[in-house]
């Protein structure tokens, strides 16, 4: 009930609701100036044409659909409704600054030699995202490990310490790691905090000018507006965790109490994550430092946070960052990659499964052609209509031999994907539109790495939590058709 009532009391709700009132008056006022009939006629004329541009536009064809459905259905606004707030709707300046920061990565990544070779090891490169291989890694298979660790590490900062996280909520588990922060401060450790405007909307207004009391520097990145936006939707989903430049850590978990199962408001919360030691930190110093610059006109040295600390381990590891804002889909682009590279075994955690055709006919393609592909999804949902979509593509995944499996105790909330045992992806992106076209992601690309064989140990236990989906049984014929409905909006879902 309090969950509800701060819910209410929120600014994103007030936000939310003045944006369906903005939606209401452009739809009145549309049909107020639709009484006129050459303006009718303009309408209709203009739909028309952008059904057209989006069907030979170069674009994902679920997102064409999302556009295409509604301007037919409703011819008369559609087509202005589109043009007023269509997918990108980001200012040239914008987008100017943050080609020109991605471009910078160039300077401090490009004499760094690639010894791993491969395929996606090359693909990373070309993207300014080097291999490393003097780095320590250690999977942490729950959202309380991980907090243990990283609050042992925050103890021990002596220069900085950068969080970036989408959710930041009051609780526990926030309250441990400000108090540790705010000694941090008084001891002179910088310290810098980047949280998701949405995602962090519990905390209270302003909060970053509370934070600068305590000598922390905040910023709440892309700030909730007053006016519908598509530009809204770009949320940082991104969890990082920087100190001294020495330790890293990323992986599913945010900030509050339900991550670390001090509350349970969907039964058990099921999380991972790992810990950087080494080289490979600096890609994540460098990830961090690219959205600070974004949201603010700071010009910063990276090589100022560089500590060059190796520590001898075997395997290869590649952090990468991943944007809404160029053509470039970096998770997904991996994780067909890692599917294509399998030869015995697909492993796949996500708390949603709302993938395009792409990445449904390659699993698909892959469990045809012999290679055991197996995926645990939550078996409580969080979003009940994201959790229909997420069940619609269950028949079809099953019918081609992959096994789908529900976590019993209530929230798998880890996105790892693991082929054959020797490569896998670890970080923030979950199998779904938002996180592979409409997020700030970051991941971890390991490549023959002890770790790997902690992250299949951690499947196969929680496979023995899990039940296996054996059929979903018959389903009503309105349920079906809402699932319908639903999965053709899919994208912005």
């Amino acid at each position: 009930m309090k969950r509800i009532v701060r819910m209410l009391l929120s600014r994103t709700f007030l936000i939310m609701l003045l944006v369906l009132a903005q939606i209401f008056l452009f739809l009145y006022f549309i049909d107020f100036i639709s009484d006129y009939q050459y303006v009718n006629d303009l309408f209709y004329v203009i739909s028309v044409i952008i059904v057209i541009y989006l069907i030979t536009k170069e674009e994902n064809p679920v997102y064409k659909l999302s556009w295409i459905i509604p301007i037919l259905i409703f011819p008369l606004f559609g087509g202005i409704f589109y043009l007023l707030y269509r997918q990108r709707n980001v200012s040239k300046s914008i987008l100017k600054k943050h080609r020109n920061i991605d471009l910078n990565r160039y300077d401090y990544t490009h004499m760094m030699p690639n010894q791993l070779k491969t395929k996606d090891s090359v693909y990373l490169e070309n993207l300014n995202w080097p291999t490393y291989a003097q780095t320590e890694t250690k999977f942490l298979s729950s959202g309380e490990a991980l907090f243990e660790a990283m609050k042992k590490d925050i103890e021990a900062a002596e220069k900085y310490i950068f969080l970036e996280f989408f959710i930041i909520s009051p609780g526990r588990m926030w309250n441990e790691i400000l108090e540790l922060l705010k000694t941090k401060a008084k001891q002179g450790v910088e310290i810098k905090i980047l949280y998701d405007d949405f995602g962090s909307s519990l905390l209270p207004y302003r909060y970053t000018k509370k934070l600068a009391t305590y000598g922390i520097e905040a910023i709440n990145f892309n700030p909730m507006r007053m006016h519908l936006n598509f530009a809204m939707n770009y949320r940082d989903h991104r969890k990082i965790i920087v100190i001294d430049g020495k330790v890293a850590y990323t992986g599913g978990i945010n900030i509050g109490d339900e991550y670390i199962n001090l509350t349970h408001p969907y039964g058990h919360w099921k999380d991972a994550g790992i810990r950087l030691e080494g080289d490979a930190v600096w890609s994540l110093i460098i990830g961090f430092l690219e959205n600070w610059r974004f949201q603010t006109t700071d010009d910063i040295d990276y090589e100022y946070y560089q500590n060059n600390h190796k520590k001898e381990s075997t395997g290869y590891i590649i952090p990468f960052t991943d944007t809404p804002l160029d053509s470039e889909t970096t998770n997904k682009n991996i994780y067909l990659s890692l599917i294509s590279q399998a030869q015995e075994s697909i492993l796949i955690t996500s708390p949603y499964l709302i993938i395009d055709n792409e990445l449904t006919t390659a699993l698909k393609y892959a469990s045809k052609a012999g290679v055991k592909v197996k995926i645990i999804i939550p078996y409580v949902p969080d979003k009940k209509i994201v959790f229909m979509v997420t069940e619609s593509y269950v028949p079809e995944l099953m019918e081609a031999g992959a096994e789908v499996y529900r976590y019993k105790p209530g929230f798998i909330h880890s996105k790892m994907m693991i082929v054959d045992g020797k490569r896998a992806l670890i970080g923030t992106a979950n199998l779904d539109f938002r996180s592979l076209y409409l997020h700030f992601e970051n991941s971890v690309y390991l490549e023959q790495t002890p770790s790997i064989d902690d992250m299949v140990l951690f499947f196969n236990q929680t496979i023995e939590e899990s039940i296996t989906i054996k059929s979903l049984g018959k389903r009503n014929f309105i349920y079906r058709i809402v699932q319908i409905l639903l999965r053709g909006f899919s994208s912005i879902l």
